[in-house]
């Protein structure tokens, strides 16, 4: 969309969008600060929201509502349902392809065409300017099976700006929140592919270790040596499982196993290294020769603990539906591992290696050994 010239103030807040966008900047601080800026120059906004699509294991969108009553921008994760749940203009723009949508509510209460709207106008909201800037890439299809056949869910960023003015925005007003548009997508878009950058690397490699990769730790032998205890759990009869039942069944065990033992993991602090097939390899780091060492034993006990018992709990729920039990083996060790960078020139893996997480993975072997859980 064509804007006019932007006027020294304009494009002063123009050029510190752009600014947020290189200092790595998150949405919540870009969006305060917009409007915090945006109340100074004498726009009368009351609410604005951004929103864009995201890759995490458990949501689909995120979307920052500020309100100038609380002068805060509040964080707020959507599944696919939440999305598709209501009709929407910013699912109505992702859809079709529209950049922008304006809609006057103090029109005498004429009947408005999203839910949403009839909901603003209810709060006292006069008047809504709502914006979609596609980022040229559409999300795959098979992961939005229910949208209707031949929509397509548009990739990029949406917001709004609205007031309770009597009388709405003036057109000045629309001019500058149009040609801010833009470099205020640009720099949210800008704080979305690090947040989702951090997401995806604490998802596959976890917290510590997806930190240390984003911070520049890619190089192969790059690492260092750590003290840690070592948990290491193997579940049992998955290979037998995994022959005799449907892969749907033995992907929803495996994954309910993995929920066992991952949370009781990271409810005592630790850090998840790897899935070896249908084994958990986790660490508990501490400092050589302080007490934190017998702290870390302490929590990683605790999790084994933990995490047998909330197998117990599942099992006792799979028993009631005639389901098989799923039972696993589970080895602690303390010793020194190197953590970093191990692999080939293209292909790279952050873990833990060396004689001590051999000898975690011989120890639990032994729990099979000795029909016991816990070693």
């Amino acid at each position: 969309m064509a804007h006019p010239p932007l006027s020294g103030e304009t494009a002063s807040l123009a050029a510190w969008l752009h600014q947020q966008a290189l200092t790595g900047a998150t949405a919540e601080t870009i969006l305060e600060g917009l409007c915090g800026q945006a109340l100074a120059l004498g726009l009368d906004l009351d609410r604005a929201v951004v929103a864009y699509l995201v890759l995490h294991p458990q949501f689909d969108g995120m979307t920052f509502t500020w309100t100038r009553e609380t002068g805060r921008a509040e964080r707020q994760a959507a599944t696919q349902p939440d999305i598709r749940r209501l009709p929407s203009p910013f699912l109505h723009m992702q859809t079709t392809g529209t950049e922008e949508l304006r809609y006057q509510l103090n029109d005498g209460g004429e009947p408005l065409p999203f839910p949403l709207l009839s909901h603003l106008r209810s709060l006292g909201f006069t008047d809504y300017l709502a914006f979609f800037q596609p980022s040229g890439s559409s999300a795959d299809p098979t992961l939005w099976p229910d949208l209707a056949p031949g929509t397509v869910m548009r990739a990029g960023v949406t917001g709004s700006f609205s007031t309770a003015r009597r009388d709405g925005f003036t057109e000045c007003e629309l001019e500058v929140l149009r040609a801010l548009v833009l470099p205020f997508a640009v720099a949210v878009k800008a704080a979305a592919t690090v947040d989702m950058a951090e997401i995806l690397l604490g998802t596959y490699l976890g917290a510590v270790s997806g930190r240390s990769v984003l911070h520049g730790h890619v190089q192969r032998g790059h690492g260092r040596r750590i003290h840690a205890v070592i948990l290491y759990s193997d579940m049992r009869d998955s290979t037998v499982l995994a022959a005799s039942a449907s892969p749907e069944t033995y992907l929803a065990t495996l994954n309910a196993y993995f929920d066992c033992v991952v949370d009781a993991i990271d409810a005592q602090g630790g850090e998840i290294l790897k899935f070896t097939g249908d084994g958990v390899l986790a660490m508990f780091p501490f400092e050589e020769g302080t007490q934190a060492g017998t702290n870390a034993s302490g929590l990683a006990l605790a999790a084994a603990r933990d995490a047998l018992g909330r197998l117990g709990d599942v099992n006792a729920h799979r028993a009631a539906t005639g389901a098989g039990e799923i039972r696993c083996g589970i080895a602690l060790h303390a010793g020194d591992v190197m953590y970093g960078n191990v692999g080939s020139a293209r292909r790279l893996d952050f873990t833990a290696t060396g004689p001590a997480v051999n000898e975690v993975c011989r120890l639990e072997a032994q729990c099979k050994a000795l029909a016991v859980c816990r070693l």
